[in-house]
């Protein structure tokens, strides 16, 4: 019969997850209180909901606020797939392969929730045209470092999303007349998400053993 546990020994146990999850807490916590000293803002404009401290309805964003859901979705598969693969020669290829797609997805949602290429780079002097050369840059070295890995899987997903996102990202740049460009550029953004999450999805769960 096998002795009962010690008290302790589920602490232990907990204890690296419990600091990663402090630490996790620790680091948006500790930006507001940096923002709040550094630059004097407010800490309810830092904490609060959106909606309700511009005084808009609840619905407003609703597209936008959705998409960021669905980027976090794709990183998080992306990871979780990472962490998962077992730990041999012939998996580290895709295991470095979801690393990397997971922290594009993790730029790319910020960028869509900060307004990273929209306010925060051209208010340090950065044009919005040079962060998309960089982001295209980025991507191009991607697709070309695991092109491999990437015809192997279902890429014709992959490729719809970054169809989808250069339609947007053309009518944002060139801003057609006679059309609603929050309709068409934020509808192929959206499609792009969702076809974006799509294939990480089903690339993830293709690289894990059966």
């Amino acid at each position: 019969m096998s002795s009962p546990l010690s008290p302790q020994a589920p602490l232990r146990s907990s204890l690296p997850a419990l600091v990663l999850i402090a630490a996790a807490a620790a680091v948006p916590i500790g930006t507001v209180l940096l923002l709040r000293v550094w630059k004097g803002v407010p800490i309810h404009l830092l904490t609060s909901d959106v909606t309700s401290i511009a005084g808009v309805p609840a619905y407003t964003g609703f597209l936008s606020q959705l998409g960021i859901f669905v980027w976090a979705g794709a990183a998080a598969i992306c990871f979780f797939c990472a962490w998962l693969l077992p730990a041999r020669p012939e998996a580290q290829e895709a295991r470095r392969f979801l690393l990397v797609s997971g922290l594009l997805t993790a730029v790319l949602a910020c960028d869509d929730l900060f307004l990273l290429h929209e306010e925060f780079f051209p208010s340090l002097g950065i044009p919005e045209k040079a962060v998309f050369a960089g982001y295209a840059a980025f991507v191009l070295g991607y697709l070309v470092r695991f092109r491999r890995l990437i015809l192997g899987t279902d890429y014709i997903l992959l490729g719809l999303a970054f169809a989808a996102f250069a339609t947007s990202i053309g009518l944002d740049l060139v801003n057609p007349a006679g059309i609603n460009p929050y309709l068409y550029e934020d509808s192929a953004k959206f499609a792009g998400i969702v076809s974006w999450s799509g294939y990480f999805f089903r690339t993830g769960a293709g690289a894990l053993p059966g």
